[in-house]
């Protein structure tokens, strides 16, 4: 009965979405994640429909043309903090396409690999644009929050979840099926919710807060030690990078969410394996069992550096899964191989070169600027939980980038969510178009506590 009540769910849900993006775009945007979180093919109520469906692809030629189809609402001005992160993603396209065509060993191969980061791009270009109001960019977070809220309610409430050797495997959407990738998605999206919940009224903040507990939930299911230091990570980033008023929120949401880690740690076995991240007792099965996969781990990131060594410039996607790598490892003494060099960098310098490396870093930190002085602008004019968002999203970006040395994460779809994000924030938020947007304005009690000198600024620029 529950697999019949979900599957209408998901269709009554598809019908009103479509419905809403004819008119406005951002619910295009919703209907293309709804399509990630609730892809038919990845949960048991799919099976009964046709298989072979390219839910994907199908959902974002439809946000595509929604976007297009309801064009822009609002005339921004052009933010140059915005501008460079959209440079290096013009860029990451050109490399790809360059190195494709150019450097690549094995073109059939590798050309499935960029044409999922040149979609990435597109999603990057389509995402930002549907996003036009504050009311748009409200949603957006919503959607992401609803999404894995969705997943925590089919595992932990109606138990539809698969462990192997005791940890959440098969279990997601795509490109996060497996324990490691879900654990860092949710830990890349667990601190956004915490910002998020500055901005949604009480009511609202208990869907928000039940969403960041089914992710802590998620995370520890999976038992992925690289969750748990990102998780580590995103709090220490928000404390850092708050300042003032701002960090007693910060403290305060990082405050909930270790309460939420020890209320939720119940599990014996998850406890063990988050204490052994920090220690190296060999004397036990399992810290032989985590000894082993560190060496194995250590011993294909010094061949994928050697294979960058001899080709600098970049071998075309999926470039460790060659008969090179074998090759260098046969040479070393192993008697066996990996497709995957289990490290995010090496893996975007293997690659796309050492130069799509640079670029696809000048794009995140570039998107992370632009979060840093949107959030530093919103401080300074007394707008504490727009100011508030900013630190939390930054540590989502800390909780991710920490998760790529470990784990071939860096070129998957939640990394460029978070530039999305980023920029979206500022394009709503930021000192550039401050005005453009009447309902972004601080209020009166707002203006009082904030920096009276840039306000007037503001104020006479406006005018």
């Amino acid at each position: 009965m529950i697999p019949l009540l979900t599957l209408a769910l998901y269709f009554v849900l598809s019908g009103f979405m479509l419905y809403k993006a004819l008119n406005r775009s951002i619910w295009g945007v919703g209907y293309y994640l709804l399509n990630f979180f609730m892809q038919p093919q990845y949960w048991a109520w799919g099976n009964v429909l046709p298989g072979g469906i390219r839910w994907s692809l199908i959902s974002a030629w439809l946000m595509l043309g929604s976007v297009y189809l309801n064009g822009q609402e609002a005339e921004f001005r052009e933010d140059r903090n915005i501008k460079r992160v959209s440079m290096f993603a013009i860029l990451l396209a050109v490399n790809g396409l360059i190195v494709q065509y150019v450097f690549a060993m094995n073109f059939q191969k590798s050309w499935p690999i960029f044409v999922e980061m040149a979609k990435f791009v597109v999603l990057y270009f389509v995402m930002q644009k549907a996003v036009q109001s504050r009311k748009d960019f409200m949603l957006l977070n919503w959607f992401f929050a609803l999404g894995l809220f969705y997943w925590g309610f089919e595992a932990r409430v109606l138990g539809h979840f698969t462990m192997v050797q005791g940890r959440l495997e098969n279990f997601g959407g795509p490109g996060c099926a497996k324990s490691n990738e879900l654990s860092n998605i949710c830990v890349s999206l667990m601190p956004v919710y915490v910002g998020f919940m500055a901005f949604v009224k009480w009511k609202e903040k208990i869907i928000v807060t039940g969403a960041v507990l089914l992710a802590i939930e998620l995370m520890m299911m999976t038992q992925s030690r690289g969750g748990f230091v990102g998780l580590i990570s995103a709090g220490v980033a928000i404390l850092l990078v708050s300042s003032g008023r701002v960090r007693k929120r910060a403290l305060q949401g990082v405050a909930l969410g270790v309460l939420g880690f020890v209320i939720l740690a119940g599990n014996p076995e998850i406890m063990a394996r988050f204490m052994r991240t920090f220690t190296s007792d060999k004397s036990t099965y399992e810290g032989k069992r985590d000894q082993n996969s560190f060496e194995s781990r250590e011993f294909f990131w010094g061949v994928g550096l050697t294979m960058i060594q001899q080709t600098p410039f970049g071998s075309g996607g999926d470039a460790f899964d060659t008969k090179r790598a074998r090759q260098i490892m046969k040479s070393r003494g192993s008697s066996f191989y990996n497709n995957s060099v289990h490290q995010g960098y090496i893996n975007e310098a293997l690659d796309w070169g050492v130069q799509g490396l640079v670029i696809h870093l000048g794009f995140v930190f570039s998107a992370m600027w632009s979060v840093f002085k949107t959030m530093q602008f919103r401080k300074k004019i007394g707008d504490l939980a727009s100011a508030f968002y900013g630190p939390c999203l930054i540590g989502g970006f800390a909780a991710w980038l920490m998760g790529c040395l470990v784990g071939d994460f860096f070129y998957l779809e939640w990394g460029f969510w978070l530039v999305i994000l980023s920029v979206c924030y500022t394009k709503i938020f930021g000192q550039a178009n401050y005005g453009v947007l009447s309902d972004t304005k601080v209020t009166q009690q707002q203006a009082e506590e904030g920096d009276q000198d840039l306000l007037r600024e503001l104020a006479l620029g406006r005018a």
